[in-house]
């Protein structure tokens, strides 16, 4: 084994890390105890003659066994840092031809003309992502708990408010005779913000919904207790500055036309202010005062309040309802702007609710414009591919032959009697 060999070696760290503690503390323990054990002794008259004998093979080999040892654990800690390499595979001659047919595609497709829409509706999603969004562990046994049902599954209320915003946006086919579809929202500028303690941008307003309909499959409630909270009003003043910044910058571009704003809230529960939040002019903004700022911007607020009238556990067992929390903030905000406000009992109930959005803010199908634009071919040229090569039962076998020798020399060659 080379120098290079060692050097491209990786480790687990964290086993790496106790494999040498483990070394450092076997070994001179090994060691004082092979010094502190006593050979047999012989009684001569005088050593006078002994002095001038060679030494035996044996006598000069007698610390082999303790090498051997120490070798032995220091292979076999080897071996349960798991060491490996990482060695790019060789494309294939078919995945060379495919790479340059690639190649000859993306010289084809350099430029490309598109369509898109001249004017439209600016929709802000606001959504509520503080932990009693999701499931946490009952009193009973650690079952998870705090679960809806919609469509016959039990999920979490942020699992279901995706689902359907989902379906608000790309559109939706029909379940049954009885359910009319959503559309979808294709000429609509629709952007993603959601709030706990903090409000988080997770999409500007854009045109391009697969990449807002990925951000909203990954929202997920906070995990740390710092981040919890339902800061509303908050998380709506940093809504509204960016449909504010959005319009102007719609408007110098003269590319896409506002011709109406709206944030949809959806939450579960009211604002409670932390005292240390208090002093804070952003953080202790109440709902009401940032719709102030929302309707001197003409923008409308559909304020959501969901609260199950069942709460299921896993197995699908009702232990309850979402009970009361005050909701005259987020009516207040609703209604100084011109909106309206909701009160979602069930995940069907919150469908219905989009639906009802979805109809009141109509969007026309505009005319749109043809814009020539250069097209990036979205397929990797090359690829490298690694495959992990593992070297632990290299290091296992070599400390199990040297501990086997160790053993066989100490009991046959080395054997002392008494």
């Amino acid at each position: 084994m080379t120098a290079d060999f060692f050097s491209e070696l990786h480790f687990e760290w964290l086993n790496l890390g106790v494999a040498i503690v483990i070394f450092l503390i076997m070994t001179p323990a090994m060691i004082y105890w092979s010094k502190r054990q006593k050979p047999a002794r012989v009684k001569f008259s005088s050593l006078k003659n002994l002095k001038k004998s060679t030494p035996s093979l044996k006598v000069k080999m007698r610390n082999l066994p303790l090498w051997l040892r120490i070798f032995s654990l220091a292979m076999l800690l080897v071996a349960f840092a798991h060491p490996y390499q990482e060695r790019e595979i060789k494309d294939q001659p078919q995945k060379e031809q495919q790479q340059s047919q690639d190649i000859q595609e993306k010289k084809e497709e350099q430029r490309k003309k598109i369509e898109i829409p001249t004017e439209g509706i600016s929709i802000q999603l606001l959504i509520d992502r503080s932990g009693s969004m999701g499931t946490y562990p009952g009193g009973r046994g650690q079952t998870r708990v705090n679960y809806m049902k919609f469509e016959n599954t039990l999920l979490s209320k942020l699992d279901v408010v995706k689902i359907i915003s989902k379906r608000f946006i790309k559109g939706s086919k029909e379940l049954n005779s009885k359910q009319s579809l959503f559309r979808g929202r294709g000429n609509d500028l629709i952007g993603l913000f959601t709030f706990a303690r903090y409000p988080l941008i997770a999409c500007p307003l854009t045109l391009r919904h697969e990449l807002l309909l990925d951000y909203i499959s990954q929202l997920e409630v906070v995990k740390l207790t710092e981040e919890d909270g339902t800061y509303i009003g908050y998380a709506l003043e940093r809504a509204i500055l960016q449909i504010v910044d959005a319009k102007s910058r719609a408007k110098e571009a003269d590319a896409y036309n506002i011709k109406s704003s709206v944030i949809v809230l959806v939450t579960d529960g009211e604002q409670v202010i932390r005292p240390e939040d208090g002093q804070d002019r952003h953080l202790s903004l109440l709902p009401s005062g940032a719709a102030k700022l929302a309707a001197d911007n003409k923008i409308k607020i559909y304020a959501i309040a969901v609260a199950p009238q069942a709460v299921y556990d896993e197995n699908g067992t009702v232990i309850g309802s979402a009970g009361n929390f005050s909701t005259e903030e987020i009516q207040a905000a609703a209604e100084i702007t011109g909106g309206k406000f909701y009160l979602a009992g069930s995940g069907g109930a919150l469908e219905n609710i989009y639906k009802e959005i979805n109809a009141l803010e109509k969007s026309k199908l505009p005319a749109k414009k043809e814009l020539e634009a250069r097209v990036e071919h979205t397929k990797e040229l090359k690829k490298m591919e690694t495959e992990k090569v593992e070297f632990f039962p290299f290091f296992l076998w070599a400390g199990l032959v040297a501990f086997l020798a160790e053993i066989g020399l100490t009991t046959l060659y080395f054997r002392r009697i008494p």
